[in-house]
């Protein structure tokens, strides 16, 4: 007999997030069998629909669901319970209870919430034994004869072990015996009688109240081989439909199916690929997973992968799933030999356009290989539209792990999965690219569909002189000059008098004084408004098409119209325009003379930046004149990290300041941000700031930098470079972690359910101060880090003090490695913050200053101060010249260098740093011969003359990498030439 549970669904679960939200799932436990559905995110009314079996031993037992919120940092919160008695089931008709709603309790009296929501079930008692199920009965008996303590989940799908059961093999006796006395032992003289009573049969009818796979002999412990199941013969009826049909009527077939289905989002791991090609999606799909193509067999040949084994594609469960399994031989590494994989292959969508494929790849070969799986995600879409109306195809594969259970190893299988996998895909791009052409991002006519009902409108000279001139003030001249010019014609000459002359003609009175007057200001209120005619004819069109250049960060913004501006003129309106300024550069758009509502439907691209940009500035302003100072009607700033990507592709934004804010003014926007260079954006920023740091950098796994975003909310491009420990100096000391990414600096505590974060920008740091280290900051030095005025006010509870200019003042202090963190949060800012004027002041102020003899600062030693071991000495009868001449980079050099065991060796060019100062880098590997280990060392030189002019002095500064114990010291060489 055996317990059938349909978790369906459950509504109104309790949730300790101020949005109301939680992330349940609920487990099932009858005596000691064990299930466990998966977990719906961010819902208070999950949906499961999973089925679970469990094997009835004893009808006295309950059977009993919790409800849980999965916590990934303290333990899972408890929601909610319900307990069912089988004898409750037994009792009911045809012993089962149907479909109800159960009321979830809570875990005792005294708990202070009392509705904890419902759960939807379909609980019955069943002695049909499908396929599925017996078989996880027949595993399930096995484990129960053999330990009492161990417990089957026995989910309904993928709970099943990836391992075929041939039908003809039988238990030995020594397992029949023992799962007889198991049996036996169970059976209390009280369950037999009652099963005896409710499941009592004729003869003819004991066959049929047997499980399918087995059959029990009421004078023998016995299990015999019986006929095919309906589903075995529905799976073969399965295979054969399937082998008749070709690839393309198959995926018409599971389209049929699942139409309406959305494409599913990226896998948590990451995006490996993300590329255009110039290929139709069908034919993209037919090159990847016909049967047809010999794509896989090619990568195979190329990655060194043997035993490649394909199976055909086939259709399950009545052509709801289309599936097949692929098998291969993974070569060996350096660190893993040759391994066994196994891929799971299933179309999630296939319409004819767009296509979603998941792999399920399983190696459990591989060190914890069977705690952990990989699932990988392969996205067609249609791309965007070629210059020459060509077809492209977007292909999107992301990655995320899967671990069945937890293991303290987690973080090293997350990097070895990544980097494997970056490995293997980029040899699949290669490989790709070899037979469909890759599509630049410049080849395409717009960067999002939005952006492709932005068009400018085009006003014509009649309906903008209209709105120019349709107004009280040239109706009102135009009837005055009427006026005027018909009484010259019907007035007679005046007679001269007065001070008058032939060919003057002054006001007899004070009224001609004032006619004359105001005819004369009605006149050139229209010549100014004939010259601002002139000028709109000449001022439209701004810079709108003009395209980005470069690779790297490509932001598009598209101004679409502006509602309620105010008004600066006496007419009652205004000739607005926008300016936008991000990163340094700044475009502007055209003016829209005589209106509040401006339609501009105009596009900006912004030449590509190396570095994400945290904040784009745009300022309205009211247009007088080229000579005349322009009047702001509002400014606003966007900062990319504090909205999605969805909510920038179409905005309304308002604007700030004393006028736009009394309208209630507004303007339209379409953002787009993206990355030109594809995934190899995180290794290049890295790259360029050990060069800043002077050390290693590692790169953090996919399940660190999501939670770094979860923490602060920030967008999915936003990733994590370093965190230290520290303590945040307010009136008492926090212990917590600051965070440093390419755009933000953050703080983020959490001390007994008291959170505190902040982050604030780069850019708002007007300097960071190196304060000595005392007694309160426990012997070690700290950093005061000084906000622009009026800059990072949403950090304000997490500042030291306000100053009298209105600057934020935040003081850091107790860092575990305080010069590893001072380096790095130095390069960061330096980076984002400083203009090239200010880096090289920063330099030469730092280099002039007395902490050069500092060693936690890295940097170089004066000469009256070396205390350090003679190495080596000589006099050698060359000039000083000559002997400089070694330090040039020459292949002189080059020869020394290698000689003593640095390979690979390279430096720059001298730069000078201030008067007689030059400075160079070099960089070095250690050859293990002479080294005794392997590394990599970089270092900075500097070279001056002595004081008298006799001789020259060069400094070194080596980092090595790669040493243990490295990181926690510097080299420093000294060299006189005399």
């Amino acid at each position: 007999m055996r317990l059938v549970v349909h978790v369906l669904e459950a509504r109104n679960l309790p949730a300790a997030e101020a949005q109301g939200l939680c992330d349940p799932y609920a487990k099932l436990q009858l005596g000691r069998q064990r299930g466990k559905t998966k977990v719906i995110r961010k819902s208070a009314s999950p949906v499961w629909d999973e089925e679970f079996a469990f094997r009835v031993g004893d009808l006295k037992e309950e059977l009993l669901i919790r409800i849980t919120d999965e916590d990934k940092y303290f333990s899972d919160d408890f929601l909610g319970q319900v307990k069912v008695p089988l004898s409750a089931v037994l009792d009911a008709d045809n012993r089962s209870l149907g479909t109800r709603w159960y009321p979830l309790q809570p875990k005792s009296k005294k708990s202070k919430i009392r509705d904890c929501g419902e759960i939807h079930l379909t609980i019955s008692l069943s002695q049909s034994y499908p396929e599925e199920t017996a078989t996880l009965a027949h595993w399930a008996s096995d484990d129960f004869a053999s330990s009492s303590d161990k417990s089957s989940e026995l989910r309904k799908g993928s709970s099943l072990p990836n391992i075929p059961i041939e039908l003809s093999t039988s238990p030995s006796r020594s397992d029949e015996a023992e799962i007889t006395r198991e049996d036996k032992s169970n059976a209390a003289p009280s369950f037999v009688n009652r099963l005896h009573q409710i499941f009592s049969v004729k003869p003819k009818d004991t066959e049929a109240s047997v499980p399918p796979l087995f059959k029990h002999d009421r004078g023998l412990d016995t299990l015999e081989e019986t006929p095919l199941t309906s589903s075995q013969h529905s799976n073969e009826q399965d295979l054969e439909t399937s082998a008749n049909m070709s690839f393309d009527e198959l995926l018409k077939s599971f389209a049929s199916k699942h139409e309406g289905n959305d494409m599913p989002g990226n896998l948590s791991g990451g995006v490996l690929i993300d590329q255009v090609y110039a290929v139709a999606p069908s034919d993209l799909n037919t090159l990847l997973f016909s049967p047809t193509s010999d794509f896989l067999q090619s990568l195979a040949k190329m990655q060194g992968t043997t035993g490649l084994d394909i199976q055909q594609w086939r259709l399950e469960n009545d052509g709801e799933i289309l599936k097949r399994v692929v098998t291969y031989t993974k070569a060996a590494t350096k660190l893993v030999k040759a391994v066994k994989a196994t891929e799971d292959v299933a179309y999630l969508k296939a319409d004819g356009d767009m296509y979603a494929v998941l792999a399920d790849v399983s190696t459990p070969e591989v060190p914890f290989g069977n705690n952990f799986r990989v699932e990988i995600l392969t996205c067609i879409m249609p791309g965007p539209e070629l210059r020459d109306d060509e077809i492209s195809s977007r292909l999107v594969i992301s990655w995320r792990l899967n671990f069945m259970q937890s293991t303290m190893m987690k973080g090293m299988i997350e990097n070895g999965a990544k980097q494997g996998l970056k490995d293997n895909f980029n040899q699949f791009s290669e490989l790709l690219a070899q037979n469909v052409r890759p599509v630049d991002a410049k080849d395409t006519t717009t960067n999002n569909e939005s952006l492709s009902s932005v068009q400018p409108e085009t006003e014509s000279d009649w309906k903008l002189a209209f709105r120019i001139f349709g107004n009280f003030t040239v109706l009102s001249s135009v009837i005055a000059f009427i006026y005027v010019f018909a009484h010259i014609i019907l007035a007679s000459p005046s007679i001269i008098q007065g001070l008058e002359f032939p060919g003057l003609d002054l006001p007899d009175s004070v009224g001609e004084v004032v006619v004359c007057g105001v005819l004369v200001l009605q006149g050139q209120r229209v010549l100014n408004m004939i010259a601002r005619f002139v000028q709109a004819r000449r001022q439209r069109g701004g810079d709108h098409g003009v395209k980005a250049k470069g690779d790297g960060w490509l932001l598009t913004v598209a101004l679409i119209d502006g509602t309620n501006l105010s008004a600066t003129k006496s007419s009652g309106y205004s000739d607005p325009y926008v300016v936008f300024t991000c990163n340094g550069q700044t475009k502007t758009s055209s003016i829209k003379f005589h209106t509040l509502e401006p339609q501009w439907n105009e596009i900006f691209e912004f030449d590509a930046m190396e570095d994400p940009p945290s904040v784009m500035e745009i300022n309205v302003y009211d247009f007088d004149g080229p000579f005349d100072e322009v009047a702001s009607l509002g400014h606003v700033e966007v900062n990319f990290l504090k909205y999605s990507i969805p909510e920038l592709a179409d905005i309304w934004i308002p604007l700030k300041g004393k006028l736009a804010q009394a309208c209630q003014s507004k303007l339209h926007l379409r953002i787009f941000l993206n990355n030109s260079r594809g995934t190899e954006v995180v290794k290049d920023y890295l790259d360029r700031m050990e060069k800043e740091v002077g050390r290693k950098i590692a790169m953090r796994s996919p399940h660190t930098n999501l939670e770094f975003q979860k923490i602060f909310s920030l967008p999915p491009e936003e990733f994590l470079i370093n965190d230290f420990t520290c303590h945040l100096k307010r009136k008492m000391l926090t212990q917590g972690r600051l965070f440093l990414s390419p755009r933000i600096i953050g703080f983020y505590t959490n001390l007994f359910g008291h959170k505190t974060k902040f982050f604030f920008l780069w850019e708002d740091i007007e300097e960071i101060q190196l304060l000595p280290a005392t007694l309160s900051s426990m012997g070690s030095p700290s950093l005061l880090i000084t906000l622009r005025k009026g800059r990072g006010m949403d950090a304000r509870h997490g500042a030291k003090q306000l100053d009298d200019e209105g600057r934020l003042k935040f003081h850091l202090q107790s860092f575990v490695s305080f010069n590893a963190a001072h380096k790095t949060i130095m390069a960061l800012w330096k980076a984002r913050s400083l203009t090239p004027e200010e880096k090289i002041q920063l330099v030469e102020e730092e280099s002039e200053t007395k902490d050069l003899q500092n060693e936690e600062g890295g940097s170089f030693l004066g000469i009256e101060d070396v205390k350090m071991s003679e190495v080596f000495s000589s006099t050698i009868p060359f000039d000083v010249p000559v002997l400089m001449g070694i330090f040039e980079g020459g292949p002189v050099e080059r020869r020394i260098m290698e000689k003593v065991g640095c390979m690979d060796y390279s430096v720059t060019a001298w730069e000078p740093v201030r008067a007689d100062v030059h400075q160079r880098q070099v960089h070095c590997r250690l050859d293990k011969k002479v080294a005794r280990r392997d590394g990599e060392v970089m270092s900075t030189q500097q070279k001056s003359p002595l004081p008298d002019k006799n001789g020259w002095l060069v400094e070194e500064v080596m980092t090595l990498e790669g040493i243990p114990l490295g990181e926690f010291f510097n080299v420093r060489n000294v060299f006189l030439a005399l």
